[in-house]
């Protein structure tokens, strides 16, 4: 058995060898195996190993660093290491503790995101009811996250700008917001790139600290990347091909990608900013776009539509974003450490990117729902587009890559996704 002074040396080693994402030695899983033995002779209480844990973490918490990427990891690797007597959940719920600690019972800290995405749709909806009671319940109220939605902050850019100066702490970004955020990311927006979902989620992991680090050099954290969706040509008029889509009144909304797209297909589009979009479409100013099925819904533009093409053109992803500021304005206000509110926003960054897998599930089950319903209850009329048009479209595509390669995103970027991609397809033929 260990002393009560070497059981908790044992635990500090233990929280700031998985808390810094380091290997455990032999030495010291030798040490948490007498410690489970312990709690299971009843010569350590559960109580007393919880206790223990809550003691050193905060001062830990002030001379240690973790980050997001370790977290990510830290509920297989503490169930592994300390289960039964000491799991993820209660890892967890020590570890937020420790962070709201420094919070005084009179008082709270408030992160305020913005988004376009409308109420009623998965955008709101996952975080509504998964990410803001469960910050709530593990901060015992001491964390609040605040969510204004349907764009009420403004469109993307206006959010991005109210970060900035410290308005707002994050935004849930929509492809315009993505491409203002972080120029980079249009590389993955390029039309005709991805087929499915699952080239989709090959890449983004593969390429995910690249992405992070695109948004981190213009001052936002990256905490979870999620889905706009595929792209779709909607229209009121009918539309059969290529020709009767350039004869119709187009309009633009999410920059440069499409532009140049609209451009290589010789479409002439009007720019509308994105709250006007709709209005656009029910007053006639225009009566065809390039949109995701899911936001037609969620914005009820599908009402103003009566065509849709079968083939999607491109994808964008959404992305939640945090300012880099936050942890600068938590140390301000609550009087800690750089390196506490550093370990506060990574958890808080965490809580967020935890919810990406179900997130996306969500949206795209939303989006499959979306076009059924356009076609069934609707009664919307679905065009595919004839094959010689679609060799325009992935002519048109490989021209905007091209074009934007070295402008917006490097090309040695494009050139090592679309690697990735055909090693991809390779192993996984349809």
């Amino acid at each position: 058995a260990l002393s009560k002074e070497a059981v908790r040396q044992t635990i500090k080693e233990t929280m700031e060898t998985v808390l810094t994402g380091q290997s455990v030695t032999p030495e010291l899983k030798q040490k948490i195996e007498t410690i489970k033995t312990m709690v299971a002779s009843d010569a350590l209480s559960q109580s007393e190993l919880e206790d223990t844990t809550r003691a050193v973490i905060v001062p830990l918490l002030d001379e240690i660093k973790t980050y997001r990427y370790i977290l990510k990891d830290l509920p297989e690797v503490a169930d592994n290491l300390l289960s039964p007597y000491l799991a993820w959940d209660n890892l967890r719920e020590i570890t937020w503790a420790a962070c709201s600690s420094v919070i005084k019972e009179d008082e709270q800290m408030v992160l305020t995101i913005g988004t376009l995405a409308p109420d009623g749709t998965p955008w709101l909806s996952v975080p509504r009811t998964k990410l803001i009671p469960a910050v709530d319940k593990l901060s015992n109220g001491k964390v609040k996250i605040k969510i204004y939605g349907g764009g009420i902050m403004g469109e993307d850019s206006d959010i991005l700008r109210k970060m900035d100066i410290g308005q707002l702490s994050g935004c849930g970004c929509t492809a315009l917001g993505v491409l203002k955020a972080s120029p980079k990311a249009s590389v993955f927006l390029m039309p005709g790139l991805f087929n499915n979902y699952d080239e989709i989620d090959y890449i983004f992991k593969k390429f995910r600290k690249n992405i992070d680090a695109a948004f981190a050099e213009r001052g936002y954290i990256l905490a979870a990347v999620i889905d706009t969706g595929f792209f779709h040509f909607f229209s009121k008029k009918e539309i059969t091909d290529l020709d009767s889509i350039r004869k119709q009144k187009v309009l633009t909304w999410f920059g440069r990608v499409e532009t140049t797209f609209y451009d290589a297909l010789n479409i002439n589009a009007t720019p509308v900013a994105v709250p006007e979009v709709v209005s656009a479409l029910s007053t006639g100013l225009a009566d065809t776009c390039l949109a995701p099925a899911a936001w037609m819904l969620g914005m009820q533009a599908y009402q103003y539509a009566n065509y849709y093409i079968k083939q999607p053109m491109l994808y964008s992803p959404a992305a939640v974003i945090v300012s880099a500021d936050v942890k600068h304005r938590l140390q301000k206000k609550f009087e800690v450490s750089p390196t506490f509110a550093h370990n506060i926003q990574e958890l808080i960054v965490f809580e967020v990117s935890s919810l990406e897998k179900g997130w996306r599930d969500n949206i795209r089950s939303y989006e499959r729902r979306s076009l059924e319903a356009f076609e069934k209850k609707c009664g919307m009329k679905v065009v595919s587009l004839p094959p010689e048009d679609m060799k325009v479209i992935e002519k048109a595509g490989l021209q905007v890559q091209e074009e934007l390669a070295g402008k917006v995103y490097s090309k040695k970027l494009l050139n090592d996704v679309k690697a990735a991609l055909a090693e991809y397809r390779a192993n996984h033929p349809e």
